[in-house]
């Protein structure tokens, strides 16, 4: 009883963002929590101190072990042979936990079932009270040196994480993938960006996780999207590129193992799920499962290569981010702004190109591939592409032309001026709410062309059953499917296609993913989270709710009380055990006067725990 009053006080006292990490870290069920004091029922409840005390490090163990036998600060320093500044932040971290009760003045006390999960930890064959108490030093057995070779392949790994991320980027922005509702996109969509980016669907998951940390992609309903922030940093040089995703991953290594995980990084490196399993010996897989996802991530990103940390890798754990992007830099070759057209109309840039020269080629040509030398390959589509985007035949080879270190092959100039031509003879648009629509009651969208003979051709073209086309006249065809989902029909279907607006202006259409109901990801909740509601229904100290509770309690457990009322002007204090609370009214027994007080809860202004 006198636990859950100091701690739904203290817990009153918390600022927002502290509650709203004791939530999931206790698996507090919010349902059944309706005012702070069922919250500190919650957390001192036996398998939820139970689960927190498991994600204590050895050290913190140690302090909150000893606790339970000494109740100083200075006591459990000595106790321990600790500086007295670890053991006073041990007992902060402690305290935040709600795993002890200390408010400033009097002893330290562990709350009560902290004592009954060491005993069963001990009885399980887990460290027991004493064990974490004795000096020990992390395992150092395992450590990795690191070689001759350790930098150059961390660089070409860094380099390479870029590329995949890129790649998986550029793929994204041509048609999002789908979310499932565990957060992550489905495997079809893994497979298809490992083939865009020439990799495995497990480092596809490794560089969208690290991407998403980034702030490079938007989860947008049921879709993963390119952000804006993803769109700039494409158009950076690699070594940003790569410095970007570095931060990311360290700011989003778990704060709980942080400080474990970058100091064994900068000693060089060791078996680290090993050290991090000695670190934390009752965590299990509560530690080990994020922690091979950390070095996962720095094995893909250079930051490690087989457990040695690299030289780049060590600047960045050491805080100096900006330092490492320039070692990274002086190591990779350099990049190339010109390229080399051929007569079979592909691309070949010499080397990594300059990220200004990767965005306008991607812009006009479809990639085939980056290795020591970057391929593209200029098509119809492409040209037409480039073409909706606003560009003319004239601002292609003219652009063309200036990055060529051949010239420019007469097979391409052809190829870009056939594509002008016939570019916009096949038009998509939206029909809007207007006497447009009126004309076609249940239709959402329109093909029109100047050519009669294309209109026909793609009224009867087998591969377009799907979109029901009905014509409207000799130039215009109409479809109950959406402009987008037609534009596409016709492009992979080789038609000289472009979608524009109500004006007639061209469009840029992506794709749009395949979405199916089941593997949607929920909707976000409407209701407010447990933290806005406690805070919303609570009244302060001497609301009439908030006092009643505390006497509720008082109740149920027997638990001595202190009460004061207001008599108009007076005031007067009384210590009773309550027996009931009903009526609004109080009954208790005053043991100093040996008279049993029944008091008005309306009188009441304040409740404490008596002693």
């Amino acid at each position: 009883m006198g636990e859950a009053f100091a701690i739904a006080r203290r817990l009153r006292e918390l600022p927002d963002d502290a509650l709203r990490r004791l939530t999931p870290d206790r698996r507090a069920s919010s349902a059944r929590i309706a005012d702070f004091f069922d919250f500190a029922e919650a957390l001192l409840d036996d398998a939820s101190v139970a689960r927190r005390m498991a994600l204590l490090d050895r050290d913190t163990l140690a302090v909150l072990a000893a606790a339970l036998d000494e109740t100083e600060r200075q006591s459990l320093a000595t106790t321990l042979g600790r500086e007295q500044s670890e053991v006073d932040a041990a007992l902060e971290r402690l305290e935040a936990d709600v795993l002890v009760l200390d408010d400033g003045a009097g002893p330290i006390r562990p709350v009560s079932a902290v004592s009954a999960v060491f005993e069963e930890w001990a009885a399980s064959g887990k460290p027991g009270r004493a064990e974490l108490q004795l000096p020990a030093e992390a395992p150092t057995s395992h450590t990795t040196r690191p070689s001759p070779d350790t930098d150059a392949l961390a660089s070409e790994r860094a380099a390479g994480a870029v590329g995949i991320v890129g790649e998986s980027l550029h793929e994204l922005d041509r048609e999002p993938a789908r979310l499932l509702g565990r957060g992550a996109p489905s495997m079809p969509d893994l497979k298809r960006l490992a083939a865009a980016a020439a990799s495995t669907p497990d480092q596809i998951e490794l560089a969208l996780s690290v991407a998403s940390a980034a702030g490079l992609t938007d989860a947008i309903g049921s879709a993963i999207r390119v952000s804006e922030v993803g769109e700039a940093w494409l158009a950076s040089a690699t070594a940003e590129r790569w410095l970007r995703l570095a931060t990311a991953w360290r700011d989003a290594i778990p704060a709980t193992v942080r400080d474990h995980i970058l100091t064994a990084y900068r000693r060089g490196s060791v078996d680290l799920v090993e050290e991090l399993s000695w670190w934390y010996p009752l965590a299990e897989d509560a530690v080990v499962t994020p922690t091979r996802a950390v070095d996962a991530v720095a094995e893909l990103l250079g930051i490690t290569v087989d457990g040695a940390t690299s030289g780049f890798g060590r600047l960045l754990v050491d805080d100096h981010a900006a330092d490492a992007a320039s070692t990274l830099a002086s190591m990779l070759p350099a990049e190339v702004s010109q390229v080399v057209l051929q007569d079979d109309l592909t691309v070949i840039a010499l080397g990594p190109p300059t990220a200004e020269l990767d965005v306008r080629l991607r812009a006009l040509a479809e990639p085939e591939g980056r290795a020591q030398a970057s391929r593209y390959r200029i098509t119809t589509a492409s040209v037409t592409r480039a073409l909706a985007d606003g560009d003319t035949a004239e601002d292609l080879l003219a652009y063309l032309e200036s990055i060529s270190l051949t010239g420019v092959p007469q097979p391409l100039r052809y190829l870009v001026s056939e594509a002008a031509s016939r570019f916009g003879l096949v038009r998509v648009g939206t029909i809007r709410a207007s006497a447009d629509a009126s004309a076609d009651p249940g239709r959402s969208s329109y093909i029109r062309s100047d050519d009669t003979g294309l209109i026909a051709a793609i009224s009867v073209d087998q591969s377009l059953v799907a979109l029901g086309l009905r014509p409207s006249d000799e130039h215009r065809l109409t479809s109950r499917i959406e402009a987008s989902t037609v534009y596409w029909a016709l492009h992979d279907a080789r038609y000289p296609v472009v979608a524009e607006d109500d004006g007639g202006t061209p469009l840029r259409i992506r794709r749009q993913p395949v979405m199916r109901t089941s593997l949607s990801a929920p909707a976000a909740s409407t209701e407010p989270d447990l933290v806005s509601r406690l805070r919303a229904d609570d009244s302060g100290d001497t609301s009439s709710a908030w006092l009643a509770k505390q006497l509720e309690i008082a109740v149920r457990d027997h638990t001595p009380v202190t009460v004061q009322l207001q008599h108009g002007e007076r005031r007067s204090t009384f210590t009773i055990e309550p027996v009931s609370l009903a009526g609004g009214r109080l009954r208790g027994l005053d043991r100093s006067a040996d008279v049993e007080r029944t008091l008005p809860l309306a009188m009441i202004t304040e409740v404490r725990i008596a002693g």
